[in-house]
């Protein structure tokens, strides 16, 4: 089904550069790649359904007690887990935003209402968010937004969580974008959904985590299956969590990198949206993503995402060479 299509389709495309999936431009790590090869001698025993190693790893990191965070499969699983186990009956939307929201609160017959950003608050959300937070159950909201890279402001996110306090409502917030990005966390205040996924470049992996209350945190194990988090991305995820030397790296590599391409995509022609984090979102003419694809370049065509239509594009922040690359090519497709 369309509407629920990702990036990183390289298996049904002939793909040279991929800047339709927004993970880590450093790649995986040289200390999470010895450590899973280390342990493949492990992988015919299970692996710790408790998966407690790495949850005090998380909790350290995070600042949390251990009891505070339960892992999943990504952080889809977790998505799915989370609107299985408050099984709301109707939930509030931002648009656009990262489809697996959408497609968790359909799989329970929840109704879903929406938020629409708009191109002319260079989709950000605004203060009259809040005016939306009644009659439902649940929200989430993606900070860092996905596909826009914007990060709401605090004061609105914390007067959201307020409100959400007061009528019962469960806010979910999804960071896993933030630490890419000099942003905030509402860890403590609500529940928080991270992934190593992005931040660590660890997609093939499948590791995501939930930090929440301790009564929350039971709710979602309770939906999540046995041996969730196989014994590889158990191994990955202690060797990756608190690598500040690759995360302090990463920062300025995307800080850098997202301003050199925001300068020459305006240069292009291209309308370029604010972003905070490792990917933007741009607008210009339609069938560039297929020009490019011609060229054996993969961005992320932004038209199945409600709100927006074919003239939008998301484009990953990678590094230097890869970004002037596809520069070059846009350069020459837009004459």
């Amino acid at each position: 089904m369309r509407e629920f299509e990702h990036g990183g389709d390289i298996y049904r495309n002939s793909v040279r550069l991929d800047f339709s999936v927004n993970t880590n431009p450093l790649g995986i790590s040289e200390k999470v790649k010895n450590a899973v090869l280390n342990s493949a001698n492990c992988f015919d025993v299970y692996p710790d359904m408790e998966y407690t190693s790495l949850r005090n790893a998380i909790a350290e990191h995070e600042g949390v007690s251990v009891k505070n965070v339960v892992c999943s499969n990504g952080a889809a699983e977790m998505i799915f887990a989370v609107v299985r186990a408050v099984m709301p009956k109707r939930a509030l939307l931002i648009a656009p935003t990262f489809s697996e929201y959408e497609r968790a609160l359909r799989s329970v017959g929840c109704e879903i209402e929406y938020y629409t950003l708009t191109e002319e608050n260079g989709f950000c959300i605004k203060s009259d968010f809040l005016e939306r937070l009644s009659g439902i159950d649940m929200v989430f909201v993606c900070n860092p937004n996905n596909p826009t890279g914007s990060i709401a402001e605090k004061t609105i996110m914390e007067r959201a969580a307020d409100i959400c306090a007061e009528n019962n409502i469960i806010c979910v917030v999804d960071e896993c974008f933030m630490d890419l990005a000099q942003g905030y966390s509402m860890k403590g205040r609500l529940p928080v959904i991270k992934a190593f996924t992005k931040t660590y470049a660890m997609a093939g992996l499948r590791l995501g985590y939930m930090i929440g209350d301790t009564k929350f945190c039971g709710d979602i194990k309770n939906q999540l299956p046995a041996w969730n988090v196989s014994a590889a991305a158990l191994s990955a995820g202690l060797a990756a969590v608190g690598d500040e030397e690759y995360l302090i790296k990463s920062r300025e590599i995307i800080k850098a990198e997202r301003e050199y391409l925001s300068t020459e995509l305006k240069r292009l022609g291209f309308k370029v949206f604010k972003s905070e984090t490792n990917f933007m979102l741009i607008k210009g003419a339609r069938g560039i993503g297929k020009a490019l694809l011609d060229r054996g370049i993969l961005i992320r065509c932004c038209d199945n995402f409600r709100g927006l239509d074919g003239s939008f594009y998301r484009i990953a922040v990678k590094k230097h060479e890869e970004n002037a690359e596809l520069i070059r090519e846009l350069g020459d497709i837009c004459g």
